[in-house]
């Protein structure tokens, strides 16, 4: 009977959403967010751990929960999205309707299957729905800033989902299985794994926004509402870096180099952090400039353990510790200052606050930039000038603006959005 329980429920745990997102199916039901969640509840009050293999599904998948840190993700998990949607409901200056509680229940599956995934398949399949269901309920409703900020997310998103699917492949292709622990020892055993990691690393850094590829975080933090932002934490951020610890080979393979360079970054993304907070002294910038703190802790954690197997496998719990502790930071960052902001004690924007002019470490990559574009004046001014006026021409067109109106203004439809999700799905069911 536990059995038949634990598995009913670690299916319902996506699935109920991900039907829920259909507005003839919840209709009558009161507050559909709060019981897309009922199954993830239940699930959190049984005592042992669970798993399912699901071979007919996306050519072969599985869910499951330990007792350990996936009850803690999946319990932190539950939290956040309990407040978001409280907060999504209950805002004063855009109530809720079916597109974005239909983008919401899409974006809720897809976060709840890649915490309970047990396999690369499932994982991408469930991020890639989580992440473009979040872009979806940014760019609905949204004024220009949002959905400017919500484009460079989109980019991102399809970059990083191309490195990660090409990873994918290149562990099917090595590995005897997809799930996780047999694509680590595969990997870990592999004689040239150079290129599967570095699609793993720039494909999950770009989705987390670690420093220096963290140019869209910033923009999502600024323009995004109360309720998106809570959601930064946990959703795009959270998911990506348990995907470095989930498809990276960490306890199996010893790379003291590339370790050594990835605690650079992470080193160099804590000072960043603290340089740009204390430079700008923006209060609603404060749970971005700690998440981008939050994730160069990680990625110095994540190149210890490429450096050292022996400590990553003693200390392992300690990078789940962080992402909890990041996504539920961030979280309670956003529910603070929007508390001091609603009771007056600090205003949105004051003097110093307003000022967001870049610092000086971020002006030197455009200073190179236009030191480039100045090189060659002389040597080849026609062919120079000739790319210049046709790059200009190109820049006025402005098609590819056009083309980003025009799907975004059919993705206020909520009905072609998830018509979209559901051919995706049957399509994928029926191939496998």
């Amino acid at each position: 009977m536990n059995t038949v329980l634990s598995t009913s429920l670690l299916i319902l745990t996506p699935l109920l959403p991900l039907l829920l997102a259909f507005p003839a199916l919840r209709s009558h039901l009161p507050r559909p967010c709060f019981i897309a969640l009922l199954p993830a509840l239940i699930l959190l009050t049984l005592p042992q751990g669970a798993s399912i293999d699901l071979p007919w599904l996306l050519l072969g998948s599985g869910l499951g929960i330990d007792g350990g840190v996936g009850r803690l993700l999946l319990a932190i998990s539950v939290l956040l999205w309990m407040v978001a949607a409280h907060l999504l409901h209950t805002a004063r200056d855009e109530p809720a309707d079916d597109r974005v509680t239909s983008y919401f229940l899409l974006t809720l599956a897809g976060n709840l299957g890649a915490v309970l995934a047990t396999d690369l398949v499932g994982f991408f399949t469930f991020s890639t729905l989580m992440g473009y269901g979040f872009y979806a309920l940014l760019v609905a409703g949204g004024d220009e800033g949002r959905r400017r900020a919500a484009r460079i997310y989109l980019i991102v998103l399809i970059v990083a989902d191309l490195m990660l699917f090409e990873a994918l492949l290149i562990a099917a292709a090595t590995a005897g299985g997809l799930h996780f622990e047999a694509v680590r020892l595969a990997m870990g055993q592999s004689a040239s794994p150079a290129l599967y990691l570095s699609m793993v690393l720039v494909g999950f850094a770009l989705k987390a926004g670690v420093w220096p590829l963290h140019f869209w975080l910033l923009p999502l933090f600024r323009a995004s509402r109360p309720a998106l932002t809570l959601l930064l934490g946990a959703v795009p951020i959270a998911i990506a870096l348990l995907g470095f610890v989930r498809w990276l080979p960490l306890g199996e393979i010893s790379l003291p180099t590339l370790g050594l360079i990835i605690q650079g970054v992470g080193v160099a993304a804590m000072l960043y952090a603290i340089l740009a907070g204390v430079k700008r002294a923006q209060l609603k910038m404060l749970p971005a400039y700690a998440a981008i703190f939050a994730t160069g802790v990680f990625t110095t954690t994540l190149g210890t353990g490429l450096s050292d197997p022996a400590a990553w496998n003693r200390y392992a719990d300690f990078a789940y510790l962080l992402i909890v502790s990041l996504g539920l930071g961030v979280a309670l960052l956003v529910v603070g200052i929007g508390w001091l902001q609603a009771r007056s004690h600090f205003p949105a924007m004051t003097g110093r606050q307003a000022d967001d002019s870049t610092p000086w470490f971020e002006r030197w990559p455009v200073a190179i930039a236009r030191w480039a574009a100045q090189m060659g004046g002389d040597t080849l001014p026609h062919l120079r000038a000739a790319w210049l006026a046709k790059a200009g021409a190109l820049w006025q067109a402005h098609a590819w603006q056009r083309a980003l109106d025009s799907g975004e203004r059919s993705l206020q439809r909520w009905g072609y959005a998830v018509a979209l999700f559901l051919l995706l799905g049957i399509v994928m069911v029926f191939i496998a």
